[in-house]
């Protein structure tokens, strides 16, 4: 069913199609009000290029596969796909994961090549999935591509200004904006598109984690090396292993790649990737002019907490700056972590004092650090910020 909204708006708002060319002067504010009928629907746009879709909980979400194929990215040029660009044929979509079973049914594909659509119709729960898309005569079903669906009430109208960044009010995945179990979202190793399930309670965090269907076991993810010493091979063997948390390759690094590589979420015009997770519109924060210094940290001036241990751990930084400490999943074994006793959450940033590391805000009760190095095999939470 259609919804109706109204707005309020003033002389500093240019409105397109008004009916009888309704025009308003500066400084003058007016009571005039309109209503929008909405599909009640999410459709994506065709140039929607984007690994997270969020979706208000009992709508259907449609969008394109054309993430899947081979195309420029800004500045950033890439050929690291798991699909041929000239593939024609059909796809098939499943659920890979879904933590509160938020998918109503199987996801469908209509169309094919790269103007084919996903269909995914959700429950009136708030939660997380992830769906694949797949050859459709390819029956170890490898994906070629996968989505993270965010089914969420958020629309993204709160947020937190902080050093000239705009914040979401909460983690990337959470269904509530506290300090809470569900404010707590989901990890990510760094460079990487997928979401990983975050703690749940507990300050060792194994036996209290939400069901993830599909996953090996119970919330934990499957932890193996890549296969290949090659990083482009590397990154296809991510994208067709969504569910995988890669551990460290190179015990030298940390990191789950063979070697380093500064670009997986900021290009070098410090523009948002083809792996970055946030949803359009929104990316993991970078560092100014790419600096790791506290100064130009995404968190800078950011000190001083109160913090309390337990569910509801975690800081408060003034309206919508709720942070929970959700902990980390570990580079050597994908566990997870300080359950409530520490916050980890990535910036998009390679680190300036180590080249196996990358920047990051760290805290834990009395201490805060904006702009720590961080081995990037580590799995840790993302705070978006509007592009």
């Amino acid at each position: 069913t259609g919804r109706t909204f109204t707005f309020t708006a003033d002389g500093n708002d240019y409105i397109y199609n008004l009916p009888d060319n309704v025009n308003f002067e500066p400084d003058k504010v007016y009571a005039f009000t309109f209503t929008l009928e909405s599909s009640g629907d999410t459709q994506a746009s065709p140039d929607d290029m984007t690994n997270c879709y969020m979706v208000i909980p009992g709508e259907t979400l449609e969008f394109p596969v054309s993430r899947a194929y081979k195309h420029e990215d800004g500045s950033f040029t890439t050929t690291l796909r798991a699909t041929d660009e000239n593939y024609t044929g059909e796809f098939k979509a499943k659920v890979v994961w879904d933590d509160a079973g938020v998918i109503n049914g199987t996801p469908t594909v209509t169309g094919s090549g790269n103007t084919a659509v996903v269909s995914v119709q959700t429950k009136s729960t708030a939660g997380n999935a992830v769906v694949k898309i797949y050859k459709k005569d390819d029956s170890s079903e490898t994906p070629v591509w996968s989505y993270h669906i965010w089914v969420t009430g958020y629309t993204g109208s709160e947020t937190w200004p902080n050093n000239g960044f705009t914040f979401m009010d909460r983690n990337l995945g959470a269904t509530e904006a506290a300090l809470s179990l569900a404010g707590r979202g989901l990890f990510y190793q760094w460079g990487r598109k997928d979401p990983f399930p975050g703690g749940k309670s507990g300050t060792a965090g194994y036996a209290a984690l939400d069901k993830f269907f599909g996953m090996p076991t119970a919330g934990s993810p499957s932890t193996v090396n890549v296969s290949s010493d090659d990083n482009a091979a590397a990154i296809v063997e991510s994208i067709q292993k969504p569910t995988t948390f890669f551990i460290n390759k190179n015990t030298t690094y940390y990191n789950w790649l063979p070697a380093p590589d500064n670009m997986l979420w900021n290009t070098s015009e410090n523009k948002k990737t083809i792996y970055d997770p946030c949803p359009a519109g929104w990316r993991v924060p970078v560092h100014v002019n790419n600096s790791v210094s506290d100064a130009n940290s995404p968190w800078a001036g950011v000190s001083g907490q109160s913090f309390s241990f337990g569910d509801t751990s975690g800081v408060n930084w003034g309206t919508n700056a709720l942070y929970p400490a959700a902990g980390y999943r570990n580079y050597s074994s994908g566990f997870p972590s300080d359950i409530g006793t520490s916050g980890d959450y990535w910036s998009a940033s390679p680190s300036s004092s180590s080249s196996n590391g990358a920047s990051n805000l760290y805290f834990f009760s009395g201490y805060v650090f904006v702009s720590p190095s961080e081995y990037r095999a580590y799995g840790h939470s993302v705070r978006c910020v509007k592009e």
